[in-house]
């Protein structure tokens, strides 16, 4: 009906936006507060032998569109993952930028206040 696809047992986080759905893809993942997603994103599961492997998102984390996440990941907080960039079965540290696709992802390391800063326009965090 919405072009989404959110598994109907996800626990989103009490903090959240869609800026635009189109095409997103939300799986069984451990999401953290403060979590924006743009069209076509993904997050899903790896399956490692029998075993289904979702990601871990931390507090303030924004995927900007067609950029997935996918398997044993934990990503950090206050982490903006770039358009088109392809997170796979890799851990991504607190207060980046991430670019690329795995396993050569490019990890620019800011301040907790810089990734705030370039969110200002989603969260107004003066006001939180």
């Amino acid at each position: 009906m919405n072009g989404v696809e959110w598994y109907w047992n996800i626990e989103l986080p009490e903090h959240f936006i869609v800026e635009h759905p189109i095409g997103s893809v939300l799986g069984k993942a451990k999401f953290g507060d403060y979590f924006c997603i743009y069209q076509g994103v993904t997050v899903g599961a790896n399956f490692k032998n029998s075993d289904c492997i979702w990601p871990e998102i931390g507090d303030n984390v924004t995927m900007y569109a067609n950029s997935s996440v996918i398997g044993n990941c934990r990503i950090g907080n206050n982490v903006i993952i770039g358009a088109n960039s392809f997170v796979f079965d890799q851990d991504v540290p607190d207060n980046c930028i991430v670019l690329g696709s795995s396993p050569d992802l490019i990890i620019k390391s800011r301040t907790e206040e810089d990734i705030k800063r370039r969110l200002v326009r989603i969260w107004n965090f003066d006001k939180i």
